[in-house]
């Protein structure tokens, strides 16, 4: 008797560790399903058949429906969730129906399930694990519900035939590469621009329209987007590749626009940037090659690196006063730009920040600038005139390097600025003109590569000042009623740098002081 009762309890203990599953329950339609315990054996998970994935690899075919509850014994119990793999490579699945009372997806759910044409995750869903529907190359359409909040990485990856894909308004991050490859898509359907703004994307193939190019809300093509006040940062890479746009307006509480949040918008022609914004970001508007109108707010402290690179379009830019730094490459190669206005508060101009800037015929850079780094203006072939403030102290190597036509150079400085010989490489040093302050003509003529200029002359109350300054005079020199600070403070005498003057004549100058008796 204890031999047979000893049989039958190893055999009890086989069956149990055979399978991961702990029960399988027949539909309706004659679809088993097999699912595992959760929650203190309180609700039910869809899992795999067998101990181990693969055990019975494509055991679920044809369309499968997962209920929302099952009753197994007299005891009825929540389906909440599908496990990691549990139809992983069941090729002849053709359709799944999710009932509502599922929460969360593994990973790897769908993967390479070839034959899986549509699925629809229902609004109760929160998260959408890895590679979930990875390889699912006949999939032509996603829904994803309005409460998934997570999709992950390269949860979409290879679904060569995905033509379109609603995302729903509580997702808030899209891991790496959860897109790649879906050559495909055609369309991304949303219901609210705030919260797709505030998707973090891991990456560029983590954007769906990075490959769809077009955004639809309620079932609108959006050309003329505009940002509502609710937005306070568009997230970066949130409109990639969005060759739909037409014309784009930051919203008045925005303060931030992210990293290549632009990117490649092709058609964009304008852009209005409210008061709001401080700062944009890296690459914000690179490769926007019809953009031709740009409109900075007044609160803008800084232009990322490479922020309008590549748009050959754009024709003029003034940059306000709040500004005080232009990043590297920011508007290079924008080969249409004529005129430039730069604001009075930046201090540097980023490496190759305005190269290529083919049709750029005269910069002034304003007093606020120290230092003007590599190639700034390499290769604007058509500028003729530049002015250089008394601030700048230095000048990058290669910063006016083939600026082939070049004839006037002033430079405000009395001390000569430091650069090296490359810094005008192959411009036309014996026709160029350099003009200096007339207490420095000697320093410049004896310092290299400043000496190579073949006219080096005295500046004059006539040529082009920097920033608006009127003159460039000791303080003795001083006729004056009043004088005050660039900020506007009450000076008892003129003080070194910049200086507004109000003459005798009534008139308003604005002066800068080489020395100073205080």
């Amino acid at each position: 008797m204890t031999k047979k009762l000893s049989l039958l309890f190893a055999l009890m203990l086989s069956a149990l560790t055979a399978n991961a599953h702990d029960i399988e329950v027949q539909n309706a339609d004659g679809v088993t399903i097999y699912y595992k315990y959760s929650s203190d054996d309180t609700e039910l998970v869809v899992t795999f058949r067998g101990s181990s994935y693969g055990e019975y690899l494509g055991e679920y075919q044809g369309n499968v429906v997962i209920p929302e509850e099952v009753n197994y014994m007299d005891i009825t119990r929540k389906v909440t969730g599908i496990e990691s793999n549990t139809f992983r490579d069941c090729s002849g699945l053709t359709s799944v129906i999710i009932g509502n009372s599922v929460t969360s997806i593994g990973n790897r759910v769908f993967q390479n399930c070839y034959g899986l044409t549509s699925v629809t995750i229902p609004d109760n869903v929160t998260s959408i694990g890895g590679y979930v529907f990875s390889g699912c190359s006949g999939l032509t359409s996603a829904i994803i519900g309005n409460s998934v909040t997570s999709i992950g990485d390269y949860a979409f990856s290879g679904c060569s035939k995905l033509t379109s894909v609603i995302v729903g308004n509580s997702v808030t991050r899209i891991g790496e590469y959860a897109f790649r490859n879906c050559s495909d898509l055609t369309s991304v359907h949303i219901t609210d621009i705030a919260a797709w703004c505030k998707i973090k994307f891991n990456d560029s193939s983590s954007n769906p329209l990075s490959f769809a190019q077009h955004l639809f809300m309620d079932g609108k093509e959006i050309t003329d987007l505009v940002i509502p006040d609710s937005v306070t940062s568009i997230e970066e890479l949130a409109f990639l590749d969005c060759s739909g746009l037409t014309s784009v307006t930051i919203g008045n509480s925005v303060t931030s626009i992210g990293n290549r949040a632009f990117f490649g918008c092709s058609d964009l022609t304008s852009v209005t940037i409210s008061n709001s914004v401080t700062s944009i970001g890296n690459e914000a508007f690179h490769g926007c090659s019809e953009l031709t109108f740009v409109t900075f707010g007044n609160n803008v402290t800084s232009i990322g690196e490479s922020s309008f690179f590549g748009c050959p379009s754009l024709i003029s830019v003034t940059i306000p006063n709040s500004v005080t730094s232009i990043g590297n490459f920011a508007f290079r190669y924008c080969s249409s730009l004529t005129s430039v206005t730069i604001g009075n508060s930046v201090t540097s101009i980023g490496n190759y920040a305005f190269s290529g800037c083919f049709n750029l015929t005269s910069v002034t850079i304003p007093n606020s600038v120290t230092s003007i780094g590599d190639g700034a203006f390499y290769f604007c072939t058509g500028l003729t005139s530049v002015s250089i403030p008394p601030s700048v102290t230095s000048i990058g190597s290669w910063t006016f390097q083939f600026c082939s036509i070049l004839e006037d150079f002033y430079c405000w400085a009395d001390n000569v600025p430091t650069t090296d010989g490359n810094a005008f490489y192959q411009i036309p040093f014996l026709s160029a003109t350099l003009h200096v302050p007339a207490t420095s003509l000697d320093a410049y003529k004896n310092t290299h590569p400043w000496s190579e200029f073949g006219n080096i002359v005295a500046l004059t109350d006539e040529d082009p000042k920097s920033t608006g300054v009127n003159s460039l005079k000791t303080d003795d020199q001083i006729s004056s009623e009043a004088t005050y600070s660039f900020d506007g403070s009450r000076l008892s005498n003129p003080q070194r740098g910049l200086n507004i003057i109000r003459m005798s004549d009534g008139t308003t100058k604005k002066i800068y002081i080489k020395n100073s008796r205080i």
